[in-house]
């Protein structure tokens, strides 16, 4: 098991992850990684017309290994 840690960046910021998680690949830590992202989405989406979410996934070197962003636009037409 190796030890990833996932950086939330937002409108409220970054929120660095000192804990991290363990997981057994790296495919499951970018899965984890999605599943925040989604989760962070939908607590955020009825806030505004415009959020820029990114998890930036570290190995247990603290090296980034992975990113994923998210940005949902809304307007009236």
């Amino acid at each position: 098991m190796e030890r990833f840690y996932f950086d939330l960046y937002n409108s409220e910021g970054p929120e660095m992850d000192r804990e991290g998680q363990f997981f057994p690949t790296r495919d499951r830590a970018r899965i984890e990684a999605l599943r925040i992202l989604h989760d962070v989405a939908h607590d955020e989406m009825p806030d505004g017309d415009l959020i820029v979410i990114t998890v930036k996934v570290r190995d247990e070197n603290r090296q980034q290994i992975f990113e994923a962003s998210l940005t949902l636009a809304s307007a009236w037409s």
